[in-house]
């Protein structure tokens, strides 16, 4: 599995559907700035924003969202410290996930 790269997105609202996501780590790479991100999949789902690691198993702490609903987030910033990838990953089986970026 390769990571998905939204880093270099530039018009907004972005919308980005995975298909078949598994249950190990699907990096995404973010762009720079202030983002609201909303992110929800057809199957339960995971989403982490640290110890990403694309293909890796989720780790402890990560935030679950069940199916058919949508988790949204600011990920605003001071210098360097805002999110510049998040991981998502299905409970079980598989699970497609869309994504969609908003400028805020």
């Amino acid at each position: 599995m390769a990571a998905v790269d939204l880093s270099t997105v530039s018009e907004f609202p972005h919308v980005k559907a995975i298909a078949s996501v598994g249950t190990t780590q699907q990096e995404i790479n973010l762009p720079s700035g202030k983002l609201r991100v909303t992110v929800g999949g057809d199957a339960e789902t995971g989403v982490a924003w640290s110890s990403v690691s694309d293909g890796a198993a989720m780790p402890a702490d990560f935030a679950t969202v069940p199916a058919n609903q949508l988790l949204e987030f600011d990920l605003s910033y001071a210098g360097a410290t805002k999110a510049n990838k998040l991981a998502v990953a299905a409970a079980s089986g598989t699970a497609n996930i869309t994504v969609i970026l908003e400028r805020i």
